[in-house]
């Protein structure tokens, strides 16, 4: 049983950059709170194959249901993730005609600016 947490914990830190402040959340998340684009504060989780997303702003924007999340990376650039089974697929400033990648997490700035990682499993609800 201990085995696989090892295995895991050994996978993100070979994966994760050494030069960046330490990703400070615990192993298990249901959700990612998260800047967008245009500033905006959300929180979003994977429900059935789609992303919820809840604002911190009600006034100007309500919660729904999408096939993608835009968010910043750790270096604050624009990225839009789609879940592709148990990994996301992910598009530089939203250019799904262009360059995509697949990724196992994740790595975006959360409210406080803090950097962090979310897989799909961690996600999911």
């Amino acid at each position: 049983m201990l085995a696989p947490v090892l295995a895991a914990k050994l996978a993100y830190t070979l994966s994760s950059y050494p030069d960046d402040e330490p990703v400070s959340q615990p192993w298990s998340q249901d959700s990612m709170q998260f800047v967008t684009w245009n500033g905006e504060k959300w929180t979003s989780w994977i429900r059935q194959d789609s992303f919820e997303h809840r604002p911190e702003n009600t006034a100007d924007w309500g919660q729904h249901s999408t096939g993608s999340v835009a968010f910043l990376d750790w270096e604050g650039t624009p990225w839009q993730a789609k879940i592709d089974g148990e990994i996301f697929l992910l598009a530089h400033h939203g250019d799904w005609q262009g360059h995509t990648e697949r990724a196992g997490a994740i790595r975006y700035r959360d409210w406080q600016g803090k950097h962090q990682l979310r897989t799909v499993a961690q996600l999911s609800r």
